[in-house]
């Protein structure tokens, strides 16, 4: 059991986020507080917001870099042989992106704070816990320890270490009464996501963050019951018991899936199509730029057009690029001519809820300009296509191909038409 009521603790990383939301926990317990941390600032900000709350405890601070040795000995010369009841390995931070990318240095301060410190930190104080029968440590982990992260190669290895470390040390003292807790929540709104140094908000995994006050709550609760892993919130618990489920190869690609970066990101759904159509690229472009004369695609997609907005994009210099939406069960679609470079491309994007698709025509007249070919290429992002791509693409590239066919018959059809004589 953990004896709170004028005990000492050690918070690291107590200067923001869950650690200084911890220590103020545990001052209301009664608990005096070393609180440890890099920013003296916030440091002493999070201390005197302490005392002011909870007057009768005691708060000392030591502003040490724990990714170096002289940090890490500063904080253990500052406690000196005090008995320490409680410690919380919450110090930590993260990196985001191709691990060949990544700054060198970083990472390995990264190993250091997330790995080393709380082995060092453990090592140094679990001995006096057991001899006394009671006390309790309680190290901040992730659910990105349960799978292999890609982009996040070395805080996700650091973070399973955590884990099972933690567990390791559960198993070892739990009969002489001392409780070990890895605390593993999802994506929290701490500052951690800031400082990863990278945009992170396009993936699924950082797309939403967590309060962190239900993750204080749940790993003091495991605490006390002696509990060896916790996981706060029942999607953090679902993803991450899933992998267990799943063959490994199958688990590391979903990973990749939800933490990958934008340009790393493969479109779900990619297709291509071509034909060659009878017809100068002339006639095939002013058919293929002119929204009311598109030919059936629409139809043959099941595509009801909902209105139309704007002028013919026949020139590149056009004042106003063609909008128009169209809804193709059961989203609809808003879409715009982005470019048009008359008679060689003509781009299209086309947006819903859940979905992104970008579409490229490219013509090319053959030498003797009597034929011309077309190629399609049509990409497609968001939930939908992803959750629909090995059903969808198939339709999409059949649907294209019938509307490039289709295109050729009317160019053709157009082409072969005789041209009325010019007036005398």
């Amino acid at each position: 059991m953990i004896h709170y009521q004028d005990c000492w603790a050690v918070v690291t990383g107590a200067s923001s986020g869950l650690g200084r939301g911890l220590a103020a926990r545990l001052a209301d317990r009664g608990m005096s507080l070393v609180l440890t941390g890099r920013n003296e600032g916030r440091l002493e900000e999070a201390a005197l917001q302490i005392r002011r709350a909870a007057p009768r405890v005691r708060v000392e601070t030591v502003t040490a870099d724990l990714s170096t040795q002289p940090g890490v000995s500063a904080l253990l010369n500052h406690i000196g042989d005090r008995p320490i009841e409680l410690l919380v390995n919450n110090a930590g931070f993260g990196s985001y992106g191709p691990f060949t990318k990544a700054n060198h240095d970083r990472e390995v301060d990264e190993v250091a704070v997330d790995v080393s410190v709380v082995v060092t930190l453990a090592r140094a104080f679990l001995p006096g816990m057991l001899t006394r029968g009671s006390g309790g440590i309680l190290n901040v982990a992730s659910t990105i320890a349960f799978q292999p992260a890609p982009y996040q190669a070395v805080y996700g290895a650091s973070k399973a270490f955590v884990l099972s470390f933690s567990q390791a040390l559960w198993a070892e003292a739990r009969a002489s009464g001392v409780a070990v807790t890895a605390l593993c929540p999802g994506p929290t709104r701490t500052g951690f996501v800031d400082a990863l140094g990278a945009d992170v908000g396009h993936t699924a995994i950082y797309r939403r963050l967590a309060d962190p006050e239900p993750v204080i709550e749940a790993g003091l609760r495991a605490l006390d019951k002696g509990r060896a892993v916790v996981i706060p919130g029942v999607r953090n618990r679902l993803l991450a018991e899933s992998g267990r489920f799943m063959p490994r190869e199958w688990l590391i690609r979903v990973s990749a899936r939800l933490l990958r970066p934008v340009s790393a990101a493969k479109a779900p759904i990619e297709v291509r199509n071509d034909t060659v159509i009878r017809a100068s690229a002339q006639r095939v472009w002013d058919l293929l730029t002119d929204v009311e004369r598109w030919p059936s695609w629409y139809r043959a997609c099941r595509w009801v057009r909902v209105e139309s907005t704007g002028s013919t994009a026949s020139t590149a210099s056009a004042a106003r690029p063609v909008s128009f939406r169209w809804k193709a069960h059961p989203v609809e679609l808003r879409s715009t001519v982005v470019a048009a470079e008359r008679p060689h491309s003509f781009s299209i994007i086309a947006d819903a809820r859940g979905l992104h698709a970008e579409r490229t025509f490219t013509v090319r007249p053959s030498l003797d300009g009597m034929s011309t070919v077309v190629v399609s290429d049509e990409t497609q992002v968001g939930l939908l296509p992803w959750l629909g791509r090995v059903f969808l693409a198939p339709r999409l590239r059949a649907a294209n191909q019938e509307m490039l066919d289709d295109l050729a018959r009317a160019a053709s059809h157009s082409a072969a038409m005789p041209v009325a004589p010019a007036p005398r």
